[in-house]
């Protein structure tokens, strides 16, 4: 009961930290800037939430009136346009709203960051990463980021604790929950989709000698939930787009002559009038099919060119220094969690949790892939900071000498069989 009452009390201490320094940075930065500076980057959702509002429905990611689109994701912009018809489009308060809830999504992070750490190296460690999170700069501003960043890092949390959940007492409501989320977490960031499809084999394996009727219904909730979205495309666009009309944009902006690594906006419609041209001229699909002509073209040419490329791309993204211009303390944080992120991997699997070592790999050799072939912005990088962050407390436990957490789970490999049929 002690150490459950000192938990709970560093979770709220924790909590409450993070909570005042994210208003006193969001306070500041609406003095300087006003609210509506959140508006000035990641304008497509701004763009896609305001047609969905006046009409038009999901279309026009640059503005004005150029069709239907597939460009981005379509979860959050409809969270942005349920803001917008609330509280006014590109308004102050629906600025503040939509950071608000952020801030939100950051303490709901940080809560499962320490829930996920107490399990398996006790409450010091679980103290170090919830403050670690709480205080960090980077983390801080992460409310002040238009896009889907502080969702997706939630999301991808939240469902690694998922499964963990369902592999200790695979019910079916469990299940199904788990393959109805999968779908809505694509939804809403589709780079989460082949982690997320890891995840579920992963659990499907664990499973499948008892679960077999419920791991097949929820593989079709997964599936279904998510073809809503090609559904729509294959009807808008008489096409299959099973993602998004950006992948051969994106890789020809990261892949071209005069090629950095980094982020070339200038070469992106919103920033570049001639791009814009073309992308209204001949429509958005054979716009990104011209696009990754190109850069296919291109990366067959300079194949030595790409490889460096790719490889100096992994390079920023592990270390943070993948947006250009970045803050020094960027890199320390993400170097930090990184270095002993990748350590703490590898001490649980040394100490028999492989089962739960193999999980959390799966979102740190998935997630990034996308990224090393086209640019790898340091937002892209926060989604699984959180799981960096609890497997570097993991790993902090080893050279405090604290070799027996307090408050250690079972392990993942032994959980009892017959009590999962029973169960099930």
């Amino acid at each position: 009961m002690i150490s459950q009452s000192k938990s709970r009390r560093d979770l709220y201490i924790v909590l409450a930290i993070a909570l005042v320094a994210r208003l006193l940075v969001l306070w500041l930065a609406v003095a300087r800037q006003g609210a509506t500076w959140l508006y000035s980057r990641g304008v497509e959702v701004g763009f896609v939430a305001n047609s969905l509002l006046s009409g038009h429905g999901f279309a026009s990611p640059f503005g004005g009136d150029t069709g239907p689109t597939a460009l981005i994701a379509p979860g959050y912009p409809l969270l942005v346009a349920g803001v917008f018809h609330a509280f006014g489009t590109y308004s102050r308060p629906s600025a503040i709203i939509i950071m608000l809830g952020q801030v939100a999504l950051n303490l709901a992070t940080i809560a499962l960051m320490m829930r996920l750490t107490r399990s398996l190296a006790g409450g010091r460690a679980a103290l170090v990463a919830g403050t670690f999170w709480a205080c960090w700069l980077p983390f801080l501003w992460m409310p002040t980021i238009f896009w889907e960043t502080s969702l997706s890092a939630f999301m991808l949390l939240g469902m690694l604790t998922l499964a963990i959940e369902v592999s200790k007492l695979p019910t079916r409501r469990r299940w199904l929950c788990f393959g109805i989320l999968c779908g809505v977490a694509c939804l809403i960031n589709m780079a989460l989709l082949i982690t997320l499809s890891g995840i579920f084999v992963w659990l499907m394996a664990r499973s499948f000698r008892t679960q077999r009727i419920s791991i097949a219904m929820a593989a079709c909730l997964f599936v279904l939930v998510y073809s809503l979205w090609p559904l729509r495309n294959a009807k808008v666009f008489h096409a299959f787009i099973p993602l998004r009309t950006t992948v051969g944009l994106e890789l020809w902006m990261g892949n071209h002559d005069g090629s950095s690594g980094y982020l070339e906006e200038s070469l992106f419609p919103i920033y570049n009038k001639v791009e814009l041209q073309e992308y209204t001229r001949v429509g958005e699909v054979a716009y990104d099919h011209e696009k990754s002509a190109a850069a296919h073209t291109w990366i067959s040419s300079h194949r030595a060119d790409f490889a460096t490329l790719t490889l100096l791309r992994a390079f920023r993204y592990w270390i943070g220094s993948g947006s250009r211009n970045g803050s020094p303390v960027f890199i320390l944080g993400a170097f930090v969690t990184s270095s002993l992120g990748l350590l703490g991997l590898g001490w649980l699997y040394r100490s028999g949790e492989r089962a739960l070592a193999a999980l959390f790999a799966i979102p740190l050799l998935c997630f990034p892939l996308p990224y090393y072939i086209t640019h790898a912005e340091f937002r892209y990088r926060l989604v699984i900071d959180p799981l960096l962050t609890v497997l570097s407390a993991y790993a902090i436990r080893f050279f405090t000498g604290e070799k027996s957490p307090s408050a250690k789970a079972a392990p993942i490999e032994t959980i009892d069989q017959d009590e999962a049929q029973l169960v099930a």
